[in-house]
């Protein structure tokens, strides 16, 4: 494969995300409809990264909020430019242990828990579409009320650059916020981003 063109992170960010194509090739059994996984991305992704002479790293951080534990995933991605120099950028996905899950210990929960955050923070950064997509997940038993994980998620990393995680976190928990009020609190966390 040939070596790109382009030189800054910038235009290498950008040609991965034109040219990235991951398809949906899983199908949930519970909703029937299809899916893709993280280890998707990542075969999609890797002959991509060495085109454009540029690396991922991904990382996870545990943080405990009223009782619950989240994950927030981290994708860093960082290339050289035509100088020599490195710079990097990247997003964060975030994703809340469920307390059980039928059939899984608790290492289990936990992996399945930072393979989605880990997930949707490469959606983020890499321009992937992944509209109503619960990985492979029965969301049949949630509460009309109850946010979605995609909602969780944006509402956490919203609250994370807004310094609210805790406060937004807790408000999540107790169904403070939910799917009747999820819009007015997406409206003000950007209020309070563009107060800044």
């Amino acid at each position: 494969m040939a070596k790109t063109k382009v030189k800054t992170l910038h235009q290498k960010l950008n040609y991965i995300q034109s040219n990235l194509k991951v398809e949906k090739g899983r199908t949930n059994s519970f909703g029937k409809y299809k899916y893709r996984n993280l280890d998707d991305i990542f075969e999609a992704l890797k002959p991509l990264l060495k085109e454009t002479e540029s690396i991922i790293t991904v990382t996870d951080e545990i943080i405990g909020c009223n009782g619950m534990n989240y994950v927030k995933a981290r994708v860093c991605f960082m290339a050289e430019d035509g100088e020599g120099m490195s710079s990097s950028i990247y997003t964060e996905g975030w994703a809340r242990e469920p307390v059980t899950r039928k059939g899984m210990d608790d290492s289990q929960i936990t992996g399945s828990t930072s393979s989605y955050a880990r997930k949707y923070a490469m959606n983020g950064l890499f321009a992937i579409d992944d509209t109503a997509d619960a990985d492979s997940m029965d969301n049949t038993d949630h509460q009309a009320g109850e946010l979605s994980k995609d909602q969780v998620s944006n509402l956490l990393e919203m609250a994370n650059k807004a310094d609210k995680v805790n406060i937004v976190a807790s408000k999540i928990d107790d169904r403070t916020i939910n799917k009747g009020n999820y819009k007015a609190s997406i409206k003000k966390l950007e209020g309070m981003l563009s107060g800044k």
